[in-house]
Protein backbone atom coordinates (compact mmCIF):
# COMPACT_ATOMS: atom_id res chain seq x y z
CA UNK A 1 0.00 0.00 0.00
CA UNK A 2 1.22 3.53 -1.07
CA UNK A 3 0.82 6.21 1.71
CA UNK A 4 1.64 9.15 -0.67
CA UNK A 5 -1.52 10.74 -0.16
CA UNK A 6 -1.45 10.95 3.72
CA UNK A 7 1.20 13.30 5.30
CA UNK A 8 2.43 12.64 9.55
CA UNK A 9 0.84 15.76 11.82
CA UNK A 10 1.91 13.99 14.69
CA UNK A 11 1.77 10.91 16.99
CA UNK A 12 -0.45 9.02 19.83
CA UNK A 13 2.06 9.58 22.97
CA UNK A 14 0.52 7.34 25.96
CA UNK A 15 -3.15 8.03 27.69
CA UNK A 16 -4.01 10.48 29.96
CA UNK A 17 -6.21 9.87 32.89
CA UNK A 18 -8.59 6.81 32.90
CA UNK A 19 -11.00 7.76 30.81
CA UNK A 20 -9.84 7.30 27.34
CA UNK A 21 -7.87 10.44 26.58
CA UNK A 22 -4.45 10.37 24.80
CA UNK A 23 -1.10 12.69 24.78
CA UNK A 24 -0.28 13.32 21.72
CA UNK A 25 2.45 15.75 19.66
CA UNK A 26 2.42 17.84 16.89
CA UNK A 27 4.28 18.64 14.32
CA UNK A 28 2.70 21.30 12.33
CA UNK A 29 4.08 25.23 12.87
CA UNK A 30 1.68 26.01 15.25
CA UNK A 31 0.68 22.81 17.74
CA UNK A 32 -3.16 23.47 18.19
CA UNK A 33 -2.88 23.22 14.15
CA UNK A 34 -3.07 19.64 14.34
CA UNK A 35 -7.03 19.73 15.07
CA UNK A 36 -7.69 21.34 11.71
CA UNK A 37 -7.24 18.63 10.20
CA UNK A 38 -8.78 15.04 9.69
CA UNK A 39 -6.72 13.23 12.20
CA UNK A 40 -6.42 9.45 10.61
CA UNK A 41 -4.44 6.38 12.17
CA UNK A 42 -3.16 3.74 10.26
CA UNK A 43 -4.15 0.31 11.36
CA UNK A 44 -3.77 -3.19 9.50
CA UNK A 45 -2.44 -1.04 6.49
CA UNK A 46 -6.00 0.94 6.61
CA UNK A 47 -6.24 4.77 7.23
CA UNK A 48 -8.45 4.99 9.93
CA UNK A 49 -10.31 8.43 10.69
CA UNK A 50 -10.49 9.18 14.01
CA UNK A 51 -13.26 11.71 15.71
CA UNK A 52 -11.91 14.05 18.21
CA UNK A 53 -14.78 14.83 20.79
CA UNK A 54 -12.63 17.29 22.81
CA UNK A 55 -9.06 17.96 23.01
CA UNK A 56 -7.12 20.22 25.06
CA UNK A 57 -3.68 22.48 24.77
CA UNK A 58 -1.78 22.41 28.10
CA UNK A 59 1.10 23.86 29.41
CA UNK A 60 3.44 20.93 28.45
CA UNK A 61 1.26 18.75 26.41
CA UNK A 62 -2.23 18.68 24.36
CA UNK A 63 -4.56 15.99 25.01
CA UNK A 64 -7.07 14.87 22.67
CA UNK A 65 -10.67 12.35 23.45
CA UNK A 66 -11.60 9.99 20.67
CA UNK A 67 -15.25 9.28 19.84
CA UNK A 68 -15.57 5.31 21.21
CA UNK A 69 -12.75 4.93 23.35
CA UNK A 70 -13.43 5.32 26.92
CA UNK A 71 -11.29 3.57 29.00
CA UNK A 72 -7.25 3.25 29.26
CA UNK A 73 -7.10 -0.17 28.48
CA UNK A 74 -9.30 0.89 24.82
CA UNK A 75 -6.48 3.33 24.84
CA UNK A 76 -3.50 0.77 24.54
CA UNK A 77 -3.60 -0.45 20.90
CA UNK A 78 -2.63 3.34 19.69
CA UNK A 79 -0.30 3.96 21.71
CA UNK A 80 2.81 5.10 19.23
CA UNK A 81 0.67 5.33 16.54
CA UNK A 82 1.59 8.29 13.72
CA UNK A 83 -1.13 10.98 13.20
CA UNK A 84 -1.66 11.23 9.59
CA UNK A 85 -4.01 13.39 7.18
CA UNK A 86 -4.77 13.45 3.58
CA UNK A 87 -2.41 15.44 1.64
CA UNK A 88 -5.10 17.10 -0.94
CA UNK A 89 -6.98 18.09 2.76
CA UNK A 90 -4.14 20.66 3.49
CA UNK A 91 -4.97 24.47 2.96
CA UNK A 92 -3.62 25.56 -0.04
CA UNK A 93 -0.82 27.70 -0.14
CA UNK A 94 0.34 30.69 -1.47
CA UNK A 95 2.98 31.65 -4.02
CA UNK A 96 6.83 30.83 -2.57
CA UNK A 97 5.48 28.92 0.49
CA UNK A 98 5.75 25.38 0.70
CA UNK A 99 4.86 22.27 2.47
CA UNK A 100 8.09 20.41 3.14
CA UNK A 101 6.85 17.39 2.03
CA UNK A 102 7.23 18.80 -1.64
CA UNK A 103 10.53 19.72 -0.92
CA UNK A 104 12.06 16.07 0.55
CA UNK A 105 13.36 14.36 -2.37
CA UNK A 106 14.45 17.63 -4.34
CA UNK A 107 17.53 17.95 -6.05
CA UNK A 108 19.58 21.07 -4.82
CA UNK A 109 21.59 22.68 -7.07
CA UNK A 110 23.74 25.74 -6.20
CA UNK A 111 23.99 29.56 -8.81
CA UNK A 112 26.68 27.77 -10.33
CA UNK A 113 24.16 24.47 -11.51
CA UNK A 114 26.44 21.56 -9.40
CA UNK A 115 24.17 19.44 -7.40
CA UNK A 116 25.10 19.65 -3.37
CA UNK A 117 22.63 17.00 -3.23
CA UNK A 118 19.10 15.52 -2.27
CA UNK A 119 16.95 17.61 0.38
CA UNK A 120 16.52 14.87 2.77
CA UNK A 121 14.73 16.76 5.37
CA UNK A 122 13.97 19.87 6.96
CA UNK A 123 13.56 21.20 10.61
CA UNK A 124 13.08 24.23 12.81
CA UNK A 125 15.91 26.00 14.53
CA UNK A 126 13.84 27.90 16.54
CA UNK A 127 14.61 30.83 14.34
CA UNK A 128 13.87 29.51 10.94
CA UNK A 129 13.23 26.36 8.81
CA UNK A 130 16.68 24.46 8.03
CA UNK A 131 16.89 22.46 4.95
CA UNK A 132 19.09 19.07 5.04
CA UNK A 133 21.14 17.93 1.80
CA UNK A 134 22.00 15.07 1.57
CA UNK A 135 24.97 13.88 -0.95
CA UNK A 136 26.07 10.28 -1.59
CA UNK A 137 29.67 11.48 -2.51
CA UNK A 138 29.98 13.23 1.06
CA UNK A 139 29.07 12.03 3.91
CA UNK A 140 28.46 15.13 5.63
CA UNK A 141 24.95 17.05 5.29
CA UNK A 142 24.37 20.46 4.16
CA UNK A 143 22.33 22.43 6.68
CA UNK A 144 21.08 25.40 4.74
CA UNK A 145 18.67 28.29 6.55
CA UNK A 146 15.57 28.12 4.39
CA UNK A 147 15.70 31.55 4.21
CA UNK A 148 14.75 34.11 0.71
CA UNK A 149 18.01 35.19 0.72
CA UNK A 150 19.50 31.46 0.56
CA UNK A 151 16.61 30.17 -2.00
CA UNK A 152 16.74 31.15 -5.54
CA UNK A 153 14.18 28.96 -7.21
CA UNK A 154 11.96 25.94 -6.05
CA UNK A 155 10.40 24.31 -8.90
CA UNK A 156 9.45 20.31 -9.73
CA UNK A 157 12.02 18.37 -8.22
CA UNK A 158 14.73 21.22 -7.85
CA UNK A 159 15.51 23.68 -5.38
CA UNK A 160 18.56 26.31 -6.60
CA UNK A 161 20.35 28.08 -3.54
CA UNK A 162 23.28 30.32 -2.94
CA UNK A 163 25.00 28.15 -1.61
CA UNK A 164 28.81 27.61 -2.19
CA UNK A 165 30.12 24.25 -2.89
CA UNK A 166 32.66 23.62 -0.42
CA UNK A 167 30.76 19.85 0.55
Amino acid sequence: MSYDSHIIVGKILTTHGIKGWFTIGSYTSSPKDIFDYKLKVLVNNEFEELLITEHNLMPKKIIMKVDGIETIASCEEYIGLDLYTAIDELPKVENNEYYWHDLIGCNVFNEEDILLGVADSLFNSGDNDILVVKNDNSKKEILIPFLKSNIILVEKNKIIVRWSNDI
